[in-house]
């Protein structure tokens, strides 16, 4: 099941891993990131140390967590820290809107498609690319993409069984 966070102004230490953790960040202009766990001397604790790195690298990873620094949501967006900008109170109704727009595919497709971006990123591109013909294979025999296809045929909106 794919994740959407939404970011209203500090997410610092355990909320930005919580956000970190959601496979899409949706902040507004309010939104200041950041992991300043070490500034108080500890580490993060909640996934901080690994999931930034594959959003925006291991050298932005390096310097949030070892200079405990506070991002504003200009350089967030810039260093690919969140996914969507928003207007000031309005990441919840956007996190929603996103999160309804992936509801309306096909639920063994998303699904398939979130363990191949998964595997990839956790294994590798060869181990991704054999979890991504493994997810095509299931998607293609299962009763859903024969709904998305007459559908897109008809002209009408899917019914996902």
């Amino acid at each position: 099941m794919p994740t959407v966070a939404a970011v209203h102004g500090f997410a610092l230490g355990g909320g930005f891993e919580l956000a970190l953790s959601c496979d899409l960040i949706v902040a507004d202009e309010t939104a200041v990131v950041g992991l300043p766990e070490v500034s108080l001397g500890i580490v993060p604790g909640g996934g901080g140390t690994q999931l930034v790195a594959p959003r925006a690298g291991s050298a932005v990873a390096a310097d949030l967590l070892f200079t405990a620094r506070r991002v504003p949501i200009d350089e967030a967006e810039r260093l690919g820290l969140i996914n969507r900008r928003v207007p000031v109170g309005t990441a919840r109704s956007a996190a929603l809107t996103l999160a309804a727009t992936i509801a309306a595919n096909a639920p063994v497709a998303v699904r398939e498609a979130k363990s191949a971006l998964r595997r990839g990123i956790l294994d590798g591109v060869a181990a991704g690319l054999v979890a991504e013909e493994a997810a095509w294979r299931t998607a293609i025999a299962h009763p859903q993409r024969a709904e998305g296809v007459a559908a897109f045929v008809a002209k009408r909106r899917p019914t996902w069984s």
